[in-house]
């Protein structure tokens, strides 16, 4: 491999990595529009922002570019001191060989990205039915039960990894097979330009004539009335053709508002799945693969730590193993739970205010208007003992407490109650959203408030 080829893989693997721990709208703001302009192993010199971006990457981004040049240019011993310089406006020496290889290995022009595979989706009881659905229409895109196939959850907790991951199989298994990811603010600019221009007829026959689409957010639609029209009748086709949808949003369909109740029937009309926050087990999982890839020496106790800790999502937790990197590889610091403590602090704003059933119990009660005394008695009344189901729930969840240590703290339950509590409380977020949406944000609020 020639220099010039070494040193456009190596720009590629930085633009990958960048793109991977960004949001989407930054990456096509500034990360797409970034340009190699020189190296030497004492300095990377970038360009192709504009001042506005210049100063937001300097504020916000400027570690975290260094620590992935660092990484991505390994090979040409580039220095863990060296310099980065971003300069305004300019171009890359040799732009097209560049830029073209970088475009190769990153993003396709169907907007699937090389970095989201199955293989390096880390799978848990949080997504498992999401996963399993996935899995079905990326291996059988022509011929599964799921379509069009509806997944919902939290912001970063792998919906967009699952959808583009079904796009790279079925590309990999159907080459001929006309694949497009896209997210509703593409898709309603498009309409926008369309009826602005004059052109809604080469935006209705481009998605018409795609084999598998896959959209991102569609959340966004609300309150879009052109936009959500012009979707529901390529939506109407696709399906009419045998064509495979796949959508993501934050929640799901029927608790978008202001969205027309025909593309909510549509939706629901297919496999509807959700993403949940990942339990303990599977953010331990998720940390140890993410350790490997970032090849941090990241021991148990610290690992553990973190996992009691950050538990939102997933981007959390990479923003803090990437702080942790920082520390590591640039300032040579040891990674200690000292350390890692400081990060989580400084990072997430979370120190060790240790969460306890008791104050589950609390904050179960307070938020569903029944007395702790009643949680803890023997009282069946319907709303009492829903409520203590729903309290022995969020206590699995957010504790590392054993059924029977939980039975315990319920006026001396035992294993089995505790066990059926938790699979009722689960059926009952299954079928009831508002139930589901309550129950998450009472996890939500334990989870900023306290760590395990």
């Amino acid at each position: 491999m020639t220099t010039t080829e070494t040193t456009a893989a190596c720009w590629a693997e930085f633009i990958s990595l960048l793109s991977n721990d960004l949001e989407q709208d930054e990456v096509d703001a500034w990360v797409n529009k970034l340009s190699f302009v020189d190296f030497t192993t004492d300095t990377v010199t970038i360009g192709g922002v504009n001042q506005f971006f210049y100063n937001w990457i300097r504020d916000h981004h400027h570690q975290l570019l260094k620590i992935h040049l660092l990484k991505s240019f390994e090979e040409l011993n580039l220095k863990k001191d060296f310099q980065l310089v971003i300069e305004i406006g300019k171009v890359e020496k040799e732009s097209k060989l560049v830029v073209k290889s970088a475009d190769s290995l990153t993003t396709e022009e169907n907007g699937l990205s090389l970095q989201f595979h199955f293989e390096n989706f880390v799978n848990g009881s949080n997504s498992d039915i999401a996963y399993a659905a996935a899995r079905a229409v990326g291996d059988k895109v022509t011929n599964n039960k799921y379509n069009p196939l509806f997944i919902s959850g939290d912001v970063g907790l792998g919906k967009t990894h699952l959808i583009q991951a079904v796009g790279l199989n079925v590309k990999k298994n159907n080459p001929n097979f006309k694949i497009l990811y896209t997210n509703s603010e593409e898709f309603t600019n498009e309409v926008i330009n369309g009826i602005r221009f004059r052109k809604i007829s080469d935006v209705r026959d481009k998605y018409r004539s795609i084999d598998l689409l896959l959209v991102d957010d569609i959340q966004f639609l609300e309150n879009k009335e052109s936009t959500q029209e012009e979707f529901f009748h390529i939506f109407n086709e696709l399906i009419h053709n045998k064509k495979q949808i796949i959508i993501t949003a934050d929640r799901y369909p029927r608790e978008i508002k202001n969205l027309e109740e025909r593309l909510v029937n549509r939706f629901n009309s297919g496999m509807v799945a959700r993403i949940g926050r990942p339990d303990f087990e599977t953010r331990v999982a998720i940390i140890r693969n993410k350790v490997d890839q970032m090849k941090i020496p990241l021991d148990e106790e610290n690992i553990d730590l973190i996992a009691r800790s950050v538990k939102t999502n997933v981007r959390d937790i990479l923003g803090i193993l990437i702080h942790i990197e920082a520390s590591w590889s640039l300032l040579n610091q040891d990674i200690t739970l000292e350390s890692t403590k400081r990060v989580l602090k400084e990072v997430l704003d979370i120190e060790e205010n240790r969460i306890t059933i008791e104050k589950i119990i609390k904050q179960v009660s307070q938020k569903f208007d029944v007395k702790t005394s009643d949680i803890m008695s023997e009282k069946r009344d319907k709303e009492i003992s829903k409520t203590r189901q729903i309290a022995m729930y969020v206590s699995r969840e957010l504790t590392s407490s054993s059924y029977p240590v939980i039975g315990k703290h319920f006026g001396g339950k035992n294993h089995t109650t505790v066990l059926q509590a938790c699979k009722k409380t689960k059926e009952w977020m299954e079928r009831d959203p508002e139930i589901s949406q309550t129950i998450t944000t009472i996890l939500r609020d334990l989870s900023v408030q306290y760590t395990l």
